[in-house]
């Protein structure tokens, strides 16, 4: 009970020391926009078709026994601002036979995540391991940022929506890429907000990937509207524009009611999937890790003794173990 409490007191405070980080600072955003937006995550299916890439490579540059490429691509996503259109990435893979397609695993952006310092130290190991790395920035973060926005902090719950969007329509995307060049197994994961995209992405492919959703559920609603990330949401703005805080949550809460990773079906090698929670998550409720874990039969849950910030800091070896696991359990396709 004690190690419980602690866990989500550090949560909470992590919240409390970023208040001059406020979400949604200009509340809503254009509201018929944003209804655009939720209609258009309440039709995204399996069965849509994956959009072709013209991948832009910079030269290649090694470091150590890793050699590293930065490439771009337009986003198929429509609705984003000018900054953001373009798709950032950074490629990673053992030097020696470099040639050969590899094991992929792509890894998607934490809440917040901007740029690729921390993926990029998570992702060593996975290439000493002889894998290559995928990293993808987040449109509105980083060297998509949009004009006017301060640092990663969104500023209207519609470019919310709009970055989700266009993260699962960029993650399909890359997957398709991958599978065209025929990399011999996928695996989609995060930390948080990157392992629930993931979690979209791995049940939107017409294909088998594996996925290690880490800090992620199946719902989305309690994160926003109860959980410690609500902390830091700028209420009185929001509750401006519908006339109490009670109202705009309710709102809220109607526009999140499509992103739901269990309104889709399962990823086709369920079996590969390994969610990874947190017991004393003051952030994701361990019952939506859990519920996500049952939409997925055959899927292992494993879980971290710690709350979302301290699994964060702990639990990379674990996340890493979970990966190489989920690649052991696919079959070789391509």
């Amino acid at each position: 009970m004690i190690r419980s409490a602690l866990h989500r007191y550090t949560d909470l405070a992590l919240t409390s020391l970023l208040r001059g980080v406020r979400l949604y600072e200009d509340g809503f955003g254009d509201r018929e926009s944003l209804m655009r937006l939720v209609d258009a995550v309440g039709r995204v299916a399996r069965e849509d078709p994956l959009p072709e890439l013209e991948l832009r490579w910079d030269e290649a540059r090694t470091s150590g026994t890793t050699r590293e490429r930065h490439g771009r691509f337009a986003s198929p996503a429509l609705d984003l601002p000018p900054e953001s259109r373009d798709v950032h990435l950074l490629w990673l893979d053992p030097i020696q036979q470099e040639a050969r397609p590899r094991e992929v695993v792509v890894l998607l952006a934490a809440t917040g995540e901007e740029g690729f310092f921390t993926r990029r130290r998570f992702a060593a190991p996975l290439v000493a391991s002889g894998r290559a790395v995928l990293l993808v920035e987040n449109p509105f973060y980083g060297a998509r940022r949009p004009r006017g926005q301060r640092g990663p902090g969104l500023r209207t719950v519609r470019d919310q929506f709009a970055m989700n969007l266009a993260t699962v329509l960029e993650g399909r995307a890359i997957a398709g890429w991958l599978a065209s060049e025929r990399h011999p197994k996928i695996v989609l994961s995060g930390y948080s907000q990157g392992g629930i995209m993931a979690a979209f992405v791995s049940a939107l492919v017409p294909f088998a990937t594996g996925c290690v959703p880490r800090g992620a559920g199946a719902r989305v609603e309690a994160i926003f509207t109860k959980g410690a990330l609500s902390r830091a949401m700028d209420w009185q703005r929001l509750a401006r524009e519908l006339g109490s805080r009670a109202e705009a949550a309710a709102y809220f809460e109607s526009c999140l009611a499509p992103v739901r990773v269990d309104r889709h079906p399962a990823p086709l090698a369920a079996h590969a999937c390994i969610v990874v929670g947190a017991r004393h998550d003051a952030f994701v409720p361990p019952e939506e890790t859990e519920a996500l874990h049952r939409h997925w039969p055959g899927s292992e849950l494993r879980w971290d003794e710690a709350g979302h910030v301290t699994a964060a800091l702990l639990g990379q070896r674990g996340h890493q173990r979970a990966i190489l696991d989920a690649f052991a359990r696919l079959p070789i396709t391509r």
